[in-house]
C-alpha cells in the first residue's frame, strides 16, 4: 500500500472521529471537497503544512498519520458537540487541541524528569 493512501485512511478516521465533514475540512483548509475526498484517498499528496493544520484539528500529532502502528484513539480528547461546531469554530478547535498536546507533553517531560531525580536543585541557571 502506498504510503500516500496510508496517511489518507488515517486521516479520514481521524476526520470522523472528530465529527467533522470534508466540507467543513475543506472550508478550513480553503480546499474544495473533492480535494479533501483525494487526500483521503491516497490520489492526492498533502504537504507538511496541511499535514500539521489537520492534526492538530483532529487532535493527533503528526507522527500518527506516518507511524507503522498508529493508535485508534487522538493523542488528546476534548469533548464537544461537533453538530454544533461552525466553521469559523475550527480554528478555535485547532489551537485548543494543540494547547492540550503541548500541556500533556510538558506535563510528561516534568513528570519524567522528577522520576529521574532531576528537580532542578543541581540546576546552575544565570538569571538576568
Amino acid at each position: 500500500m502506498s504510503p500516500y493512501r496510508t496517511i489518507g485512511q488515517r486521516l479520514r478516521r481521524a476526520r470522523e472521529r472528530a465529527g467533522l465533514t470534508r466540507s467543513q475540512v475543506a472550508g478550513y483548509l480553503g480546499l474544495k471537497r473533492e480535494q479533501i475526498l483525494q487526500l483521503e484517498n491516497g490520489y492526492r499528496k498533502v504537504d507538511v503544512i496541511t499535514l500539521t493544520k489537520l492534526a492538530d484539528l483532529f487532535g493527533y500529532s503528526v507522527a500518527h498519520f506516518f507511524d507503522q502502528v498508529a493508535p485508534e484513539q487522538s493523542d488528546t480528547t476534548v469533548a464537544f458537540g461537533a453538530q454544533n461546531i461552525g466553521d469559523e469554530d475550527l480554528e478555535s478547535l485547532r489551537w485548543i487541541y494543540r494547547f492540550a498536546r503541548n500541556l500533556s507533553e510538558l506535563t510528561s517531560l516534568i513528570e519524567r524528569r522528577s522520576a529521574d531525580g532531576q528537580n532542578g536543585a543541581d540546576c546552575k541557571c544565570e538569571s538576568s
